[in-house]
């Protein structure tokens, strides 16, 4: 299945934009999760199921560890489709309070001899009562995760407290279509919103805010990439203090940083604005999340999710011994098509029989503890 994707379907998207050929791809989603007969082909043809994938995740229990990381759908079009392709969860957004276009085309790039992609979405988005309606209609089985963000609006800056407003209004109206809520606390693509976070009080501000909302819904919190295990320490301080966050997951970098695994020339990157995701990150979210890990440590309530170069089953593997107890994809759907989640998952199930894991769960965190 994805050689097919390889060789006869991703040529014919990639000469397109890599916005519109991206827009293509939910919009034909969208259209055939409406069907139950498409929702049952696609289960048949993609998904895959052992007892052994089964993992908890603050406080959740997922079908398997592999979910589509946020960004792919922003708008909550296409859960029903995505949901049956085999994903143990599917995170929409970001969403925020108020509609938002987000930033000037063009504004997707890919670099397919790094296996990334260049997002400066932005995060344009309906806003959350919209899509609020929207997931009204159900979802597939699959969890579903919905990340909120601050609205990407000049006339709405970063500001006390009108940032702790846009975010306590998405919640409140999309807390209950959500299995999960991701806040996503710096955008890369945002530059006047993405630093608010540093203040680290500021955390603390938020959360409250959202606290007298009584959080049915667990949250986690996505951070902006720090390898500072000192701000990592004081950020899980203060989410002690809040019953309802149930773990942590890492943001992309903002623009792109020296450290990045990158070999394209430096003019071709310079002209396409945003965050590098894909293989490039993969790295560098990996030594955050041994450092995140050995802060919440392996008996915390807390669960982590990590996405970031994601192709392969030894690829989730090993952020899962490094600490995820799920991880998420994105640009590895973009470049091997629909049949990764099942060559991914088959491929962990192997894995974990042939290092002596009983489940995904006795491999979380195994590189950090030993």
């Amino acid at each position: 299945m994805a050689r097919v994707y390889e060789t006869v379907v991703r040529p014919l998207l990639f000469r397109l934009d890599a916005e519109r050929a991206h827009n293509l791809a939910l919009r034909s989603s969208e259209l055939a999760g409406r069907f139950e007969l498409t929702r049952r082909t696609a289960r048949r043809a993609f998904g895959f199921r052992d007892e052994r994938l089964r993992v908890d995740c603050g406080g959740l229990s997922f079908d398997n560890p592999l979910g589509l990381a946020a960004g792919f759908d922003k708008n909550g079009r296409a859960p029903a489709l995505l949901g049956a392709l085999g994903f143990g969860h599917v995170e929409i957004g970001s969403v925020s309070a108020h509609p938002s276009e987000g930033n000037p085309r063009p504004r997707l790039f890919r670099l397919p001899e790094e296996r990334a992609l260049v997002v400066s979405y932005g995060v344009p988005n309906d806003g959350a009562e919209v899509i609020s309606r929207r997931l009204d209609g159900g979802r597939d089985s699959a969890r579903l995760g919905v990340n909120l963000v601050k609205t990407n609006d000049p006339a709405r800056p970063a500001v006390e407290p009108d940032v702790y407003e846009d975010y306590a209004r998405s919640f409140e109206l999309l807390q209950d279509h959500a299995d999960y809520v991701a806040l996503n606390m710096s955008c890369p693509n945002s530059p006047g919103d993405r630093d608010f976070f540093d203040h680290l009080p500021r955390f603390d501000r938020l959360l409250a805010r959202l606290s007298e909302l009584s959080p049915r819904a667990p949250v986690f919190l996505k951070l902006k990439p720090t390898r500072d295990e000192g701000v990592l320490r004081e950020i899980v301080a203060i989410a002690d203090g809040y019953p309802f966050v149930a773990g942590f997951s890492i943001n992309l970098p903002a623009g792109k940083p020296a450290d990045l695994r990158l070999s394209a020339p430096r003019e071709l990157l310079e002209r396409m604005p945003g965050a590098v995701g894909g293989r490039p990150v993969e790295q560098l979210v990996n030594d955050i999340l041994a450092r995140l890990y050995g802060v919440v440590g392996r008996d915390g309530r807390y669960g982590l999710m990590a996405a970031g170069g994601v192709f392969s089953a030894a690829d989730a593997l090993r952020k899962v011994r490094l600490g995820a107890s799920v991880v998420q994809l994105y640009s590895g759907l973009v470049y091997r098509g629909p049949g990764i989640v099942r060559e991914i998952l088959s491929g962990m199930a192997a894995q974990l029989e042939r290092d002596g894991f009983e489940s995904v769960g006795d491999a979380v965190g195994a590189d950090v503890r030993a």
